[in-house]
């Protein structure tokens, strides 16, 4: 199930695109009409996409949309005389503007493809994550490698293969190992 947060200054806008949210499927909607209710969100916002109608009461819109395209896929609808300056300074950082009025059917194809991107970011961030808790691993283990080098005088393919050994004889994680060895050596 996605989840949206939707953004308009006036409450006719976010009750059109959340009938059409819900004639789409289930999705976990919040409806907000200012950009300082977006501002008061935890931060790491947890929404996948994000649907801004332009104008908002306090913004004109491009610091809420740049600030929710950190971590979800942003739609935002703008009238026409505002669009090209929106899509210059928002398409860079991957936000799609729309010029309303928009038809019924136009809508639901953007929100599907808004969709779309959520779910693609979503896992890119997944994977990001796994991918840098490993680099943290490696960093670990190649720093208790270097501490068994200095404190005991290893080979760095003497280290790498003590802590295999000790990581296969004692049933752990190789990272379990590096830790153990980074606290018995390095406050000497």
């Amino acid at each position: 199930m996605s989840r949206w947060l939707l953004a308009s200054g006036s409450p006719k806008g976010n009750r059109t695109v959340e009938e059409l949210l819900a004639a789409r499927g289930p999705a976990e909607v919040t409806a907000v009409s200012t950009a300082g209710e977006i501002t008061a969100l935890p931060p790491g916002l947890p929404f996948d996409c994000a649907v801004l109608n332009l104008p908002l009461a306090d913004d004109p819109g491009t610091a809420s949309a740049l600030r929710l395209a950190e971590t979800a896929a942003v739609l935002v609808l703008a009238a026409e005389e505002r669009c090209a300056a929106l899509r210059e300074a928002l398409r860079p950082q991957g936000v799609a503007v729309l010029q309303k009025p928009l038809g019924r059917q136009a809508l639901l194809a953007a929100l599907d493809v808004l969709e779309g991107l959520g779910t693609r970011l979503a896992l890119l961030r997944q994977k990001n994550n796994k991918l840098e808790q490993k680099q943290r691993e490696v960093q670990l283990i190649n720093r208790a490698k270097l501490v068994l080098i200095s404190a005991l005088g290893m080979t760095e393919a003497q280290a790498h293969r003590h802590m295999e050994r000790q990581a296969m004889d004692r049933r752990v994680p190789k990272i379990e190992v590096a830790i153990d060895v980074l606290r018995l050596y390095e406050d000497r």
